[in-house]
Formats: structure tokens, C-alpha cells, sequence
């Protein structure tokens, strides 16, 4: 056997003592990436580009949207408070029970990426239902988000709006800015049933706006049934079209309780007025005005509640009306709750305070 010298025994204690130290190397930054993987990486981002969102509801059936880049498919279930699920097709729910909150999750490769709930609409003609109405707030202000966290804190059934829902126009590139990512959180719950102002329809006549939110017309003109109440949405105001489209759908037989939403108030006078007092009409919701208002026009009681993001603007557009009898420039939202006993409706401010209350038998 050769006898190493003692500079190749040193140089080969170095080949050694190197290997081995590369090999420790080598598990500190195994262990450093498995360690990062598993604890330091944040959770992968939204995939969705807008929504999901709720877009409407039934007695046994919901429908949801979305938009998510690269065609990826989407698993949507609902879950009733029984454990029962549902799976919807195409973004639909069926076979559902009335008047129940269902939670349900959007799973994308597997993996859970949102979640939200609704609640079904009811089947008794007694049963309560909260609804929120907000107008001329889709600016994307601090204003805007913060009546959009209110709102998700209610869990509205419902949210109506009474227009102007995108500053300054409509326009497809500003509504995430100015409506999706303000009511995020609520449109996880509840559709928004819009119609339409001024800012809406100067850009493609509404029908960005419409689209984006799935809206049955540009116009927004259309009713909404929920359980005992019915609203007649008008679009920008009460002119012969409005008004002949209105007559149809309050004769329609069903809902005990019927709001009437439009743009522009109804003023004194209206040609409209008679057939609300016939149609036993609860209330009037408007915007257009940016204040909030309560009024009794021609023996109807009307909300303004062009409140909800914008601000006051221009004088012309915040002047108090001479009948009102309360007006503010609070940012808030209404919230609207029928019961069996009758109507109450609430303003409710930005910072979450009842700042106007009235209760109708």
C-alpha cells in the first residue's frame, strides 16, 4: 500500500472536509426552499378580473358572473345551512329552497378563490326583506368604499340603485374603478339591480353600464320580483315611456309591496303620481340630487339618495328642495325592511349612524 505524504493526507482531508461542506450547502438550501414554499410564499392572487358576483335571484334559483382571463373553468357550489349542496352550470343555481342563505365558493384548478352568499327569495307573502337603494355614487372615493362596507356589513337581500353608477361616463374602463371594486364585498351577497342617469347613458347609452352588470336593457327599465315586494325600475326619469311601462308592470298580480326607482325625483304635478296612488305604491327611491331626502310628493313618500360616492358637486345639483322634510349631505345609503306590520326606512351614513328614520303601516 502507498504511503501518502503528509501533503497529499492534507489535500485529501480538504477534498473531503469541501465535499462535505458543499453538501451541507446543498440541505440548507433544500431546507431554506421547502421552508419558503411552505410557510413564507403568500397565497396565490385573485384570478378573477371582476366578480364573481351575484346577478339575480329567485325563489329556487341564483345566477352568478364573472370574468377570468384564459377560459379557465370554474366550479361554483352552494351550501344550505342543512349541509345539502347544489352545483350550478354556467354560473345558475337550481333546485333550490326558497327563503334560505345558501354560502357558496368558486373553486378555480381545485382551489377555493372566492366566496360569498345570497339568500333565496321567500315564498310567504309575510316574510321580512331587507333591501339597500344607493344613487349617484359610482366615483370610486373613500365615500364610495366606505357606504360599499356598510353595505356588505347588512347583507342587504338586495341592493337597488338609482343611477349615475359611473363618473363621468359609463365607460367599460372605468366601471372596476367606479363599481366593482368599491361594492365588491356586497356584490359577493347580492345583486345590484341598476338603472340608469345621465353619466350612464352619455357613454354607448347604457349600455356598458348594462352589460357589465347584466342587466335585462340599456335603459334600465325592467321590474324586479322578491318574495312580497316588487320594483319597477324607470331608468332616467317619469316620461310617457316610463310612465306606460310602469302601469304594466305595477298590474302585474303578486307582490304586496311595490317601490318604484328612477334617476331624476318625481316632482309635484308628475303625470305618474295617479298611477302610484292607484298601484298603492310604498315608496318612490330616486337620485339625481345629492342629498339625501324625504319627501311626500302627491301623498307618496320619496327618498332621494344621491348620497352614496359622488358628493355635493355643483350647487344646481345640491340645492335642498322647498318641500323636504328632512335633507342632508351625508354620505350614507338607505335601508329599506318589510315585515308583515309594514315599511321602515333607514338612512344610514358612511360611518354606520341612523341619521333618518320612518316606519309606514
Amino acid at each position: 500500500m502507498a504511503v501518502r505524504t503528509p501533503l497529499e493526507r492534507r489535500l485529501r482531508w480538504a477534498v473531503v472536509g469541501l465535499a462535505m461542506l458543499c453538501a451541507a450547502l446543498v440541505l440548507v438550501v433544500v431546507a431554506v426552499l421547502v421552508y419558503w414554499k411552505l410557510y413564507l410564499l403568500s397565497p396565490g392572487s385573485d384570478p378573477f378580473s371582476r366578480g364573481p358576483f351575484v346577478i339575480r335571484l329567485g325563489q329556487t334559483s341564483a345566477q352568478l358572473a364573472w370574468t377570468l382571463p384564459g377560459g379557465r373553468k370554474v366550479e361554483l357550489v352552494a351550501t344550505a345551512p342543512d349541509g345539502t349542496t347544489a352545483t350550478a352550470r354556467d354560473g345558475r343555481f337550481t333546485g333550490l329552497e326558497p327563503g334560505v342563505r345558501y354560502l357558496w365558493t368558486a373553486s378555480v384548478g381545485g382551489v377555493g378563490r372566492a366566496a360569498g352568499s345570497f339568500h333565496t327569495a321567500p315564498a310567504s307573502p309575510d316574510a321580512p326583506v331587507t333591501f339597500a337603494a344607493i344613487g349617484d355614487y359610482g366615483s370610486g372615493t373613500d365615500h364610495e368604499w366606505a357606504v360599499g362596507r356598510t353595505l356588505a356589513s347588512e347583507q342587504p337581500d338586495f341592493v337597488v340603485t338609482a343611477g349615475d353608477n359611473s363618473y363621468l361616463v359609463g365607460a367599460s374602463v372605468l366601471l372596476d374603478r367606479n363599481i366593482f371594486r368599491p361594492l365588491h364585498d356586497v356584490m359577493l351577497e347580492a345583486p345590484l339591480y341598476a338603472t340608469m342617469g345621465e353619466h350612464d347613458l352619455f357613454y354607448s347609452n347604457g349600455a356598458a353600464v348594462a352589460d357589465a352588470l347584466h342587466l335585462p336593457n340599456h335603459a334600465g327599465r325592467y321590474a324586479v320580483d322578491y318574495g312580497p315586494v316588487q320594483v319597477v325600475l324607470l331608468g332616467l326619469d317619469d316620461g310617457p315611456a316610463e310612465v306606460a311601462f310602469a302601469r304594466r308592470a305595477l298590474a302585474r298580480p303578486g307582490p304586496r309591496v311595490r317601490f318604484v326607482v328612477l334617476h331624476r325625483p318625481v316632482q309635484p304635478g308628475d303625470d305618474i303620481l295617479p298611477l302610484l296612488r292607484r298601484a298603492h305604491v310604498a315608496a318612490v327611491i330616486a337620485g339625481h340630487l345629492h342629498r339625501y331626502e324625504r319627501r311626500l310628493v302627491g301623498g307618496i313618500p320619496e327618498f332621494v339618495v344621491g348620497t352614496s360616492g359622488e358628493g355635493p358637486g355643483a350647487a344646481a345639483f345640491t340645492k335642498r328642495s322647498s318641500d323636504a322634510i328632512v335633507s342632508l349631505l351625508n354620505f350614507g345609503s338607505l335601508r329599506v325592511t318589510v315585515t308583515a306590520a309594514g315599511v321602515n326606512y333607514q338612512f344610514v351614513d358612511e360611518r354606520g349612524r341612523v341619521l333618518d328614520q320612518y316606519t309606514k303601516g
